[in-house]
């Protein structure tokens, strides 16, 4: 159970951290307003996935992590350089759709119309 706690632990330090370093590292012109919707480390503490979504992106899904990934590198060490941990986990980016998901099952259940009681009354 101790290195469950501290895979959570570390991941939520890393999703504070690159929370605030991406916008200042990376050129997010065309990706739009990047967010991290959930950090997992593995458990030897090496890799960090990094699930991100882009509200207003120019650029696919995929390019949006493609070019996080391509970027991997300088967000590491400015990770490094803030987070104060042993060892900077290796970031592996992942474009997390759920949030459009869930907006697109909202947008159905509200154009759900329940039937109406056409019944004449008491």
């Amino acid at each position: 159970m101790q290195g469950v706690d501290r895979t959570r632990r570390i991941g939520r330090v890393l999703r504070k951290e690159l929370a605030a370093i991406i916008p200042r590292e990376v050129d997010t012109a065309a990706l739009g307003l990047v967010s991290i919707t959930a950090v997992t480390v593995s458990k030897d503490m090496r890799h960090a996935r990094v699930y991100v979504t882009a509200l207003g992106a120019k650029v696919s899904q995929t390019e949006v992590a493609n070019y996080l990934n391509a970027q991997s590198g300088t967000l590491r060490w400015a990770l490094g350089q803030r987070a104060e941990l042993r060892r900077t986990p290796e970031l592996i980016f992942e474009y997390d759709a759920s949030i459009e998901r869930g907006a697109e099952m909202s947008k159905l259940i509200d154009d759900i119309q329940e039937p109406q009681d056409k019944s004449g009354g008491d």
